[in-house]
C-alpha cells in the first residue's frame, strides 16, 4: 500500500512535522542548495516540485526567515 504521509499540507508544516523545519532554514541561510533538496524530497516532494521550490526561495535572501 503506497500511503502518502504529507498529503494536503503546506511546506512549512510537512517540514516540521518531519522535524526538519531548523535544517531546512539552516540551509536556504547557507544557500545549500543539495540539502534544501533533499529535505523536500523527503518530504514527499516530486523532484521538480523540490527543484522549483528551492530554486525560488534562493533568490529571496530572507527567504530562510520565513522557516523558523
Amino acid at each position: 500500500m503506497n500511503t502518502k504521509k504529507y498529503v494536503g499540507m503546506s511546506l512549512t508544516d510537512r517540514l516540521t512535522q518531519a522535524g526538519s523545519l531548523n535544517a531546512f532554514s539552516k540551509a536556504l541561510k547557507d544557500k545549500d542548495e543539495m540539502a534544501a533538496l533533499a529535505l523536500l524530497l523527503n518530504v514527499e516532494f516530486t523532484h521538480d516540485q523540490a527543484s522549483d521550490t528551492v530554486k525560488s526561495l534562493l533568490l529571496d535572501p530572507n527567504s530562510d526567515q520565513n522557516f523558523k
